[in-house]
């Protein structure tokens, strides 16, 4: 089989998808996204068991690419599937519900192309697509804080990327090509232009990956955003990003140059890790401090990928953890504001009593997300400090092990206290709720409850057992 034709179906299904969503019949928009997600899951998978590397005409695929694909389309089906639950407690949303699924096909879509074509310049225009076709995602539910967020995302990250398409233009005078596989064939030209295009990389990308101090739109945007969007944004938004910023870094392989953009991204990691950290533990907003989380286990993946070796390796492995884990988690966040509608820590006590399985699933998503063994970030998150350890850098290992320690402290102390203290309305079951507030919303649901449990079996299997295939592609990403 021709491999551009999975590409070419790839990108097709989330395509259709958002077309046919825009029919004005009710629930046309969900099962078309149901089958175009599903559809693009099925694709990813014979993509990554197929193990096709190198350019395929317009497209391009590695090990990476492979990975994060499979990442991309299992997230968004699972988003897709959730939305249905979701979606329904909106009552005056921004947009028609067809335009959300729309827009949601579409978000999906602008991934997908920006992690498989074989041209940095178009991997610029599809991660600026992604702001265009997420922007109202964020301000679904209409409140005054949520549109506020879109204006501050959309205004944020979009000039971030101006800073990347400066980069994109510096490596084409570099170099005289964008195309990833004429770039990766052989050794570079070297000079001033690769660095800065490398400097200029960190600044955009990072901006849409939430590296600090880029990131004041990342914290607002995720906690605004309706749950199944906040999975997407922290799941695999934010991976794609730095796709785009680690396929301009690696150029710089064999260059002069390298040992000091390796330091700067080393730098810029850890730090945004260290911030993320610290903030967690503050946090009073549950939604937000899942943001700060996804902040803190990016800031490490980018740490593991300036490492290079098995610390590259780890960051795949907590890339693809992490999305699964943290998406189970704002799942569970995105059932619990359905029954309490409240985003307060202090109003959200005794989940457990309230929310039976959702009370738990949060709590072990959380636990998950911090790199609790046996869940993947551990694997991750371990790989990633032996190679900081064989390199000799053990002032990196101290602050991350600082990093991993203050995190799982701060975010799980907060998660425990919300799903095992007492409820500060004395009580009461979810029917007595339920009679109060004219709704049966404070109900679980075999579906709001299926899928972040599904998602955290993965992130657990990734750890406990990792697919040979998932390690033969993170394997073939180490130069």
């Amino acid at each position: 089989m021709d491999q551009s034709i999975l590409f070419v179906g790839l990108l097709a299904a989330p395509a259709v998808g958002a077309a046919i969503s825009l029919v004005p019949r009710d629930g046309v928009e969900i099962l078309a996204s149901l089958v175009s997600s599903a559809a693009a899951v099925l694709v990813s998978l014979l993509l990554l068991a197929s193990g096709a590397s190198g350019a395929f005409g317009f497209f391009y695929s590695d090990g990476l690419t492979r990975i994060i694909t499979i990442t991309i389309s299992s997230i968004f089906f699972t988003s897709v599937a959730y939305s249905w639950f979701y979606v329904k407690r909106i009552n005056e949303p921004l947009i028609r519900f067809r335009w959300y699924y729309s827009l949601l096909d579409l978000f999906a879509f602008t991934m997908l192309l920006a992690v498989t074509v074989n041209d940095l310049g178009f991997v610029w225009i599809a991660i600026e697509a992604t702001t265009v076709t997420s922007a109202l995602l964020v301000a679904l539910e209409r409140e005054r804080t949520s549109v506020e967020a879109a204006w501050r995302y959309t205004l944020i990250v979009s000039a971030g990327l101006v800073s990347s398409l400066l980069s994109v233009i510096f490596v084409y005078f570099s170099q005289g090509t964008l195309l990833i596989s004429d770039l990766t064939a052989g050794p570079l030209q070297a000079g001033l232009l690769m660095p800065l295009a490398v400097g200029f990389a960190l600044v955009g990308y990072g901006t849409k990956a939430g590296i600090a101090p880029m990131h004041a739109w990342l914290p607002d945007a995720h906690s605004e955003a309706p749950s199944p969007v906040s999975a997407m944004f922290s799941g695999i938004l934010l991976p794609t990003s730095i796709y785009a910023l680690v396929r301009t870094f690696n150029l710089l392989q064999g260059l002069a140059s390298f040992a000091a953009m390796q330091n700067l991204l080393i730098g810029f990691g850890i730090f945004t890790a260290l911030l993320a950290a610290i903030i967690i533990g503050y946090q009073r907003n549950y939604k937000r401090m899942l943001a700060y989380s996804s902040m803190e286990n990016m800031g490490i993946i980018l740490v593991g990928f300036a490492l290079g070796g098995i610390g590259a390796i780890g960051a795949v492995i907590q890339i693809v953890a992490h999305a699964f884990a943290k998406s189970s988690a704002f799942y569970g966040a995105g059932n619990i504001l359905v029954s309490y509608e409240s985003k307060s820590m202090a109003e959200v006590q005794g989940v457990a009593s309230r929310l039976k399985y959702s009370g738990y699933l949060f709590a072990l998503s959380c636990l998950a997300v911090t790199g609790a063994p046996p869940f993947g970030v551990f694997v991750g998150e371990f790989m990633i400090i032996a190679q900081a350890m064989s390199t000799g850098n053990f002032a990196l290992v101290l602050l991350l092990a600082a990093v991993y320690t203050y995190t799982f402290i701060g975010l799980n102390r907060q998660s425990v206290r919300m799903v095992f203290g007492v409820s500060p309305t004395g009580g009461g079951t979810l029917e007595d709720k339920a009679a109060k507030q004219g709704t049966n919303s404070a109900r679980e649901n075999w579906l709001s409850v299926a899928i972040p449990l599904a998602n955290l079996l993965v992130a657990l299997g990734i750890g406990v057992y990792m697919s040979p295939l998932l390690l033969q592609a993170a394997q073939g990403i180490v130069p």
